[in-house]
């Protein structure tokens, strides 16, 4: 049933070597336009990692900030997080503009790291540390 569903995910937030998913809502319609992942690794490390997908038709619009802004806050307050992530394809210059916006920096550029949809691409890793956070 969805209720005990709801209950035991949320449950799992900050467990070691898991994902959580946020849902990203539309403020109007309040229906669901995308999903902000967080990858926890072991506690020990205090470093996860962030993923964020939005429909195409609400990008360029805050949503994506906004919802990643709230989520940095909850990990370096709420969950006394030391250090977040993210992969970026080098061709999504909106979301690289978007985590340099909020204060990541690029940290390395792999090249033909991923095999994905056939062929070998790049990838770009940046990151934020709590200390350089000022929300």
């Amino acid at each position: 049933d969805v209720v005990s569903f709801i209950g035991k995910v949320s449950n799992q937030i900050n467990e070691p070597n898991t994902w959580f998913q946020f849902v990203i809502v539309e403020k109007q319609a309040q229906n669901i336009i995308g999903d902000l992942g967080i990858h926890f690794f072991d506690n020990e490390n205090k470093q996860v990692e962030i993923g964020c997908t939005l429909n195409k038709d609400f990008q360029n619009q805050g949503y994506a900030t906004e919802s990643i802004i709230r989520v940095i806050d909850f990990l370096f307050k709420d969950l006394n997080k030391h250090r977040i992530i993210t992969s970026i394809d080098p061709d999504n210059k909106d979301s690289i503009r978007l985590v340099e916006r909020v204060g990541f920096r690029k940290e390395a550029h792999f090249v033909k790291s991923l095999f994905i949809n056939g062929k070998w691409v790049d990838d770009l890793v940046y990151a934020l540390i709590e200390k350089d956070w000022d929300s």
